[in-house]
């Protein structure tokens, strides 16, 4: 017999974590999570907090499923849903069904009619989607991984796609490639009087002001959330800070008036490095990372007037410059919406195609 048992204490949430590390055991190409980390997130957003809820399928007093969810406005919506994240299962429809089934006795209670995953609690923007194409490769920095069979699961119990994001390979840094994009920088920053800057750790403050101003001002393709505040960029920045290479990211300005006009951010793919050290964050230390051969662009945003004349590509080079000193050959470009062509066509230029497609899972609930 199955029970759906509520996460309340640490112990569960041990539980949680243990699941997961089980599941995929024999899995040559799963990545923990760094375990610390994320514990302490969702000690906070269960225990403190109180905006997300944890389930634990039980069955013959083993851990056969888990799943987080929370209630938040939708801007698509256009009303409050509710959003599930972190779902993991064996290969076993009834413990898909049960999981689901007690969430949605649980948005009943509370009016809520449209189901929506999967997302990362505390950072929508990595690990978001169901991944559905692109099993035979490590996952890179930022991206989820997951069994084949939860397609089948979901679609069964009548989730629809919701939308798809979709991991694109930037093509190889090699030296045809980069001088390519030392053209397209030299005519983009000369033909529309901008410069491109190497984000300035010493005057972080006014750098995150920039930043926010271009976020805000972009077009963003994250239709499920605003815009990160001042506060939440300065606290993953903090968060991150000894993961982060200030030469892998960079703000395009206007020259005259030093208005941020885009920005881009890099940074090597970590996951080769905790793929090696199991989640275990006191390792990574100790670990080799000039064996890291590959980066992942975690954000590209230019603002509307200027996109479309060649900004993303001039700040992608002078990152690229880096790379290349380093060794770092090839560049995967974070998880993007299907519908961003413009990205699509810049990196195809250079070789870039989709490698893995993840889906946002949605569905109605009705009374």
């Amino acid at each position: 017999m199955m029970t759906i048992k509520k996460i309340e204490t640490t112990k569960d949430l041990n539980l949680f974590f243990a699941f997961s590390k089980n599941l995929y055991k024999e899995n040559p190409h799963y990545i923990p999570p760094m375990y610390m980390v994320i514990k302490k997130e969702l000690k906070e957003l269960i225990f403190k907090d109180k905006t997300y809820i944890g389930l634990l399928a039980i069955q013959d007093d083993h851990v056969v499923g888990r799943v987080l969810y929370t209630y938040d406005d939708s801007k698509h919506k256009k009303s409050k849903v509710c959003y599930f994240s972190m779902f993991e299962a064996i290969d076993d429809i009834n413990v898909t069904k049960q999981l689901f089934n007690a969430i949605y006795q649980d948005m009943k209670k509370h009016h809520i009619t449209y189901l929506e995953g999967s997302f990362t609690p505390y950072d929508p923007d990595t690990r978001r989607g169901i991944l559905i194409k692109g099993f035979d490769e490590d996952p890179a920095l930022f991206t989820s991984y997951n069994p084949p069979y939860y397609q089948k699961h979901f679609e069964s119990l009548g989730f629809y796609k919701a939308f798809d994001t979709l991991l694109l390979d930037g093509g190889n840094i090699d030296e045809k490639n980069f001088k390519l994009l030392k053209r397209l920088y030299d005519f983009t920053v000369k033909g529309q009087k901008i410069r491109i800057d190497y984000i300035d750790i010493k005057k972080i403050d006014q750098e995150i002001n920039d930043i926010v101003q271009i976020m805000s001002q972009s077009e963003t393709e994250v239709i499920y959330q605003d815009s990160p505040t001042k506060d939440m960029i300065y606290d993953a920045f903090h968060q991150m800070k000894s993961f982060i290479n200030p030469k892998f990211i960079t703000i395009a300005r206007e020259v005259d008036t030093n208005r941020p006009i885009g920005f881009a951010f890099v940074l090597p793919d970590y996951n080769q490095i905790i793929k090696k050290t199991k989640g275990h964050v006191l390792l990574f230390p100790f670990i080799n990372k000039k064996k890291i051969n590959k980066a992942i662009g975690k954000l590209q945003y230019v603002i509307p007037e200027y996109q479309k004349k060649g900004i993303m590509a001039a700040m992608y080079f002078k990152v690229i410059d880096q790379l290349f000193k380093q060794n770092i050959k090839s560049i995967d470009m974070g998880t993007m919406m299907e519908d961003n062509y413009q990205a699509f066509h810049h990196f195809k230029r250079f070789g870039g195609h989709i490698k893995k497609v993840f889906r946002i899972y949605g569905k109605d609930i009705t009374s």
